[in-house]
Order: structure tokens, then sequence, then C-alpha cells
């Protein structure tokens, strides 16, 4: 008889294989890995790749739910204690310069490209959109929660101020990818997190 696979079993594996495909995309690039890369690099058959992932699309889109979960755990856990929706803001933008920009170059670089694939893969927007959506979600719950405590300003639109949170955070990304210093990427963040509070605890317009 064959040995039980337990679920944290599968969870390590999910993880190793994971980690091995996105070791390729960062080598590589995303369209030029294939499957066959990612069990070369993972040590394990194709067929028991394909047990865990049908598709390498599947596996960036796994790594991409990774990370913002990461992230959400974060907001839901350790930090779900401090004292108001300011705290858990000011503790989101620690995790962001406490990324090295050498990983956020990594994870932004095969992201980017993937973006470029799936424009050309219809079919695949509506996964990427699952991903987008968590992190909007993820922001806007904070929003709203300040919005209700009487932190920040009543007529705040979550919603478009979720987009401008991350359309900053990730435009800022993308101009310190190529290049730049790790100082002053943390100065222009810690200036981005005072303007972002400043804007959100602003009273509503007359």
């Amino acid at each position: 008889m064959a040995p039980k696979v337990t679920e944290q079993y599968r969870k390590e594996k999910r993880a190793s294989i994971l980690e091995a495909a996105l070791d390729c995309f960062v080598e590589k690039g995303f369209q030029a890995t294939s499957v066959d890369d990612i069990v070369r690099r993972s040590g394990m058959s194709k067929g028991a790749l394909y047990g865990y992932f049908s598709s390498k699309e599947e596996m960036y889109i796994d790594l991409a739910h990774s990370r913002m979960d990461e992230m959400a755990e974060i907001v839901h856990g350790p930090f779900s204690q401090l004292n108001g929706a300011t705290a858990k803001i000011k503790s989101l933008f620690a995790r962001f310069r406490n990324q090295p920009l050498t990983d956020l170059r990594k994870w932004l670089a095969f992201h980017l490209e993937f973006m470029v694939y799936i424009s050309r893969n219809p079919e695949l927007i509506g996964m990427h959109s699952n991903y987008r959506d968590k992190g909007l979600g993820l922001v806007g719950r904070l929003l709203a929660e300040g919005k209700a405590s009487g932190e920040f300003r009543s007529d705040l639109d979550e919603t478009a101020a979720s987009y401008i949170f991350w359309s900053v955070r990730d435009g800022l990304a993308v101009n310190f990818m190529l290049g730049g210093d790790e100082e002053e990427y943390k100065r222009i963040l810690d200036r981005m997190e005072e303007m972002l509070l400043r804007h959100l605890r602003k009273e509503p317009l007359r």
C-alpha cells in the first residue's frame, strides 16, 4: 500500500516547486522558462510536478498570491492588535522598507513580464485580476476601518484611495527597477507615507 500523503507534505512540496519556479523565472524570464526547466530545478519528475500544478502560469499566480497572503497574515496577525488603522498603514510601509531592493527588483521583473504575457492571452486575465483584487481589498479594508473610527476623513473613497496606494508604490518600484540607491528609495517611501497619511486625515472639502 502506498504511504499516505499528508496535507502538510503536499504543502511543503508545493512550496518547494514554487521556489524552483521562482528561481527559473528570475534566471531565464517567465516566457523562456519551460516546465522542464522547473522539473530539473525541483528534482521531481514531470508527472509528480503536474500532480501539484497544471501549468507554469498557475505556478506564477500561486507565487503572487502567496506574497499577498503573507502581507494579509501580517495585517490580520501580528499587527491586528495595533491601535488604529494609521498604525497598521505605517506597518505596511515598514514592511516595504524592510524589503531589500534586490528582492523587489527580482519580483518586479518577472511580474511585469507576466503582465505583458497575459495581455496577449486574455483567458489568463481573470487569474491576475483575482490577485489584484486581493491587494486592493487588503488596503481598502484598512482604509474603511480608519474611516469608521474617525481617524480618516469622512469623504474618503476607499476604492480610489486603494488604487492610488498601489499605483504610487508600484510606480516607485518601477523607477528603481534598473538602478538607484537603497537609502534614496527608503527616503522616498518615507515621504510617500507622509503624503498618503496627510491625505487620509485631511478634512473633507467644503
